[in-house]
């Protein structure tokens, strides 16, 4: 990023834990278009649980950081962003934090009502449509978290990974843990912050997690 468009920005806010965001809704609110590069990232990620908790709680915290800076005149930032990229912005910011703290809640009704309950079927097609779409977007919820990771060990050839997807579910619940005591310290601790260790992982000098090469 040019220097000059940070110092027109003024920066980005040094008490917001998350400051990609801040500074994305920033350069987004002056007019710039943010994106990201198709490429691998060579961050090291967290090796255990404690560390990747404190991260995650970091990140959602600085989602609702973000928000409420950005919520203060919602018809202003409305104005500046246009509507559909205002719509991105609270599914992305707000909407990312309110999902995961209902995540557990509606997993575990929605499992309870489709395993443990006999699913009703009427002989006309009209009264099966709100279960159908019930059972729709569930399956797509459910596709939604795990196909981008099994795509992701498949692009990169990492095939003992693929084992581990479904685990995505149990991830998205502990995520769920990481917003609410992200929600907890939002309002105890809002400047606090949660640095991650880095220096832990195997992969942490190279950056590249290689594909296992079968034996000989």
């Amino acid at each position: 990023m040019r220097t000059e468009v940070l110092r027109k920005l003024h920066g980005w806010d040094a008490r917001n834990v998350t400051e990609d965001a801040d500074l994305g809704m920033r350069l987004a609110c002056a007019g710039y278009e943010v994106g990201d590069l198709p490429s691998a990232t060579i961050e090291e990620a967290p090796n255990n649980l404690p560390a990747w908790l404190h991260q995650r709680v970091r990140w959602m915290k600085g989602f609702l950081q973000t928000t409420v800076t950005y919520g203060r005149r919602p018809a202003e930032t409305c104005r500046q962003l246009g509507r559909l990229d205002a719509l991105c912005a609270v599914t992305l910011l707000p909407g990312a934090v309110a999902s995961a703290l209902v995540y557990p809640i509606f997993l575990v009704w929605a499992g309870a009502d489709f395993l443990l309950q006999e699913i009703p079927a009427a002989p006309e097609p009209w009264p099966n449509l709100p279960l159908a779409v019930a059972i729709t977007l569930f399956l797509a919820g459910s596709a939604a978290l795990v196909l981008p990771a099994a795509l992701g060990c498949i692009r990169r050839g990492w095939w003992d990974l693929l084992w581990f997807v479904p685990g995505m579910l149990l991830y998205f619940a502990l995520v769920s843990v990481a917003a609410w005591l992200a929600v907890i310290e939002f309002v105890r601790a809002p400047s606090r912050w949660n640095k991650t260790e880095h220096g832990l992982s195997r992969t942490s000098r190279s950056g590249l997690l290689r594909p296992r090469r079968p034996a000989a």
